[in-house]
């Protein structure tokens, strides 16, 4: 399992060993600059020094007698005069023989694999040379450089104890919260708390919470959806199995044909009532995030008037599509449902010789669907109630399951738009007024 403290300590103490480094690095290159440019300068004096004494003191019988000021045993100079009268080389004891050079002033020469930095001045028929090895300044510069890594390296492992309480103490309200997660129920839906929680921390916090009442509501909607469906299925079941107890003690034919036909329209009436609730189902609280495309409304409507004519026509009821060109982003099957369902709801409740409207326009930023009819009307106080579940007018002698409103209800909020009733055509009867954001575009005004 990986660590973040693991993660956090060892980038930490590699970008903090990097910078060490990379300063060690230029510390280093910096001081060997500076280092050639004082030790050549350093070279220089010393021969021009050498030169000088020579020059007032000639001849010269032994160079041991030569002083060398500032010379520094940790410089490890190397000096050699050499007479070209008498072709002899003085030098210091222990010394190695420097090469000839080639020329006055600063050059740098090969010897047995050393590279050596040397400063040449004539006197007479004396040559001076002083030379220095090009290790030793590197090493001079490297001691430096070292200096200044030295206390790092020594503070590291104390470093390290502080970055490591201090990245402990930084995921303390994280190792906190998961301890709270995994105290509670696997019932407990209950948001997190998010006090005193750091602000990347609370972030987190709060999606997980915004999943929490998502999941709350699915779960509320799911259980409900089950108890509700449980209920309405009971009494459509009962009253099968009533039919078929009938259609048993029946002692005629007739009677028997009698409760066969009833048995039917009870099984008609428990599919339609299992297919609604298939349907209502499968608008799941995740419907909205499902792929949508943009949807001709006035084809739909239509469609739908085409599609149900031949149904309205056995109650002589005529279905008028009034469109113009109108389009919403959104499911098809859906929005095509919901016409249906609306339709189909006008035609039930819609007497003999009756006339339903199904209109679609748009104007501006708003798609607006109506289906309207002259019919009996729902009352006022009710208007809000029918798109609740299993919920049907007082008064209604027409069979349903209470199931058809409530899908054009959530079909509506999938779509983010807004439903409304108010009265239809004639002056009499029920107008349901639709409103859609435009291709997708969010509804924010009111109907």
């Amino acid at each position: 399992m990986r660590s973040i403290r693991r993660k956090l300590l060892i980038t930490l103490m590699g970008a903090l060993l990097a910078a060490g480094f990379t300063t060690t690095a230029a510390t280093f290159f910096s001081a060997q600059a500076e280092f050639n440019a004082f030790l050549d300068t350093h070279l220089k004096e010393t021969a021009e020094s050498l030169g000088e004494s020579v020059r007032n003191s000639l001849p010269v019988q032994n160079p041991t007698h030569l002083t060398i000021v500032g010379d520094a045993q940790s410089y490890q100079i190397v000096v050699q005069v050499y007479d070209s009268m008498t072709n002899s080389l003085w030098q210091r004891e222990g010394k190695p023989p420097l090469p000839f050079p080639e020329g006055p002033g600063f050059g740098l020469q090969k010897l047995d694999g050393k590279t050596w930095r040397t400063y040449s001045v004539g006197v007479g028929p004396l040559i001076i040379t002083v030379g220095q090895d090009m290790a030793v300044r590197t090493s001079l510069a490297a001691s430096s450089a070292f200096r200044v890594l030295q206390p790092l390296c020594l503070l590291l492992p104390f470093i390290a104890i502080a970055i490591w309480f201090i990245v402990g103490e930084g995921l303390a309200p994280l190792e906190k919260t998961a301890r709270s997660v995994a105290r509670r129920s696997p019932t407990s839906l209950a948001p997190i708390s998010t006090k005193g929680l750091p602000s990347e921390l609370e972030g987190l916090v709060s999606a997980v919470n915004h999943l929490l009442t998502r999941l709350k509501e699915s779960l509320s909607a799911q259980q409900r959806f089950a108890s509700d469906a449980a209920h309405e299925l009971r009494t459509p079941l009962t009253a099968l199995k009533l039919q078929v107890q009938l259609a048993q003690r029946a002692k005629t034919p007739e009677q028997q044909q009698k409760c066969f036909v009833r048995l039917n329209e009870g099984i008609n009436r428990a599919t339609r009532l299992v297919q609604q609730l298939l349907t209502l189902a499968r608008l799941d609280p995740d419907a909205s995030d499902k792929p949508t495309s943009t949807v001709r409304l006035d084809d739909l409507c239509r469609s739908v008037a085409e599609d149900l004519t031949p149904i309205a026509a056995q109650k002589r009821i005529r279905i008028e599509a009034v469109t113009s060109r109108a389009s919403v982003e959104g499911m098809e099957d859906a929005v095509r449902l919901l016409i249906t369902n609306l339709t189909d709801n006008a035609i039930r409740y819609t007497p003999e010789d009756g006339r339903i409207e199904i209109r679609c326009r748009s104007k501006g930023e708003k798609t607006f669907l109506e289906i309207a009819d002259n019919g009996p009307g729902i009352a006022p106080e009710e208007r809000e109630r029918v798109f609740d579940r299993f919920y049907r007018a007082l008064g209604t002698k027409t069979s349903g399951t209470g199931l058809g409103l409530a899908i054009v209800k959530r079909i509506v909020d999938i779509h983010r738009g807004k439903i409304a009733i108010d009265d239809g055509l004639d002056g009499r009867g029920t107008t349901f007024r639709l409103v859609f954001p435009r291709l997708g575009m969010k509804l924010n005004d009111g109907l």
